[in-house]
């Protein structure tokens, strides 16, 4: 058992109100009790709070967290790797932790027709996805099983961005660009949240005059965070061009091929892949199997990506 001393001197623990906490989660930080003049540690960071734990840790007169751990009680962007961290082995769990963590990003980011963008949230979620690539070679193959089938903008975002970072990362991108990339895959749709929701939400596929509107996202999406002070070319590029084609069947611009950007190219793979994955209100979603084969054959989709990195994108899923 870890007995800290404590310095009579300096409040370096609070108190911590087990009832804050949220059951079938993992704790954070280190729980102790308090002897004499010394703090023992009875949980160490890391440990799930089963509804036994809890029951036991009721029972204490008083708990005690570290005061600079006191905060990390509730998930959020700056509390996000800790959670991350002490969960790294359980691909269910640090999935769930990102959905949450992103999911008030983009409540709080779609709130105005020109979001706020917290930038510092999304490099930290951006930054946990590549500590989770990184760590284990297999994270994609882990962790996609855990993946929703329901299509959002918070969630596809969050799927593109860890197909991107993975395939970035087996491409050996350097940690700014890599980074750069995590931070591409969240926004490259927010330009979305400016076409009207009757196009968005609709059931039935888009005629001419919708689609020409959807097509518009991509150059929305470069004001939004040009005016939220972003002015990465990386991430500007892959945002403004993640629609492009191959075939140069893409837009806005009709890039063909070379003039497709090393970002673009990968966030138009993991983008289009996302989509065909996820239900949506038009049709139902593919098996991973069948999305790839897709992209990788038919005939409406051959020709329209990197083929070099289309195979590596596979590759990293089988």
């Amino acid at each position: 058992m870890k007995v800290e001393q404590l310095t009579l001197r300096t409040a370096t623990h609070a108190v911590l109100d087990i009832k804050t906490m949220e059951k079938s989660m993992p704790i954070p930080f280190d729980i102790y009790i308090k002897k004499e003049k010394n703090y023992v540690l009875i949980i160490e960071a890391g440990t799930l709070l089963t509804d036994k734990i809890f029951q036991l840790l009721s029972l204490q007169k008083s708990l005690y967290a570290r005061r600079d751990d006191a905060e990390k009680k509730k998930l959020n962007c700056e509390t996000l790797s800790f959670y991350i961290k002490a969960n790294q082995k359980f691909p269910e769990k640090n999935i769930h932790f990102l959905y949450k963590a992103n999911a008030e990003l983009f409540v709080k980011m779609l709130d105005k027709e020109f979001s706020s963008m917290n930038v510092s949230c999304l490099e930290s979620i951006a930054n946990n996805i590549i500590a989770l690539v990184k760590n284990n070679e297999r994270y994609l193959k882990d962790t996609i099983q855990y993946f929703s089938n329901d299509y959002a903008l918070d969630i596809h975002s969050l799927h593109v961005a860890i197909y991107a970072v993975n395939l970035g990362n087996l491409l050996n991108l350097n940690a700014d660009k890599l980074l750069s990339l995590g931070v591409a895959g969240l926004i490259h749709d927010i330009g979305i949240q400016k076409i009207d929701d009757s196009i968005t939400h609709k059931s039935l596929e888009l005629d001419a005059l919708e689609f020409k509107q959807m097509q518009k996202h991509p150059k929305y999406g470069v004001e939004i965070i040009e005016h939220n002070h972003i002015h990465n070319p990386y991430i500007i590029d892959g945002v403004l061009h993640h629609h492009e084609r191959y075939d140069g069947s893409g837009y806005p611009n009709k890039l063909y091929a070379s003039q497709i950007s090393e970002f673009a190219s990968i966030l138009g793979i993991c983008d289009v892949f996302d989509a065909l994955t996820n239900n949506r209100p038009h049709r139902k979603k593919h098996t991973y199997f069948e999305a790839l084969k897709l992209m990788l054959k038919d005939e409406s989709m051959r020709n329209k990506f990197n083929d070099a990195y289309l195979k590596i994108f596979l590759k990293s899923l089988i």
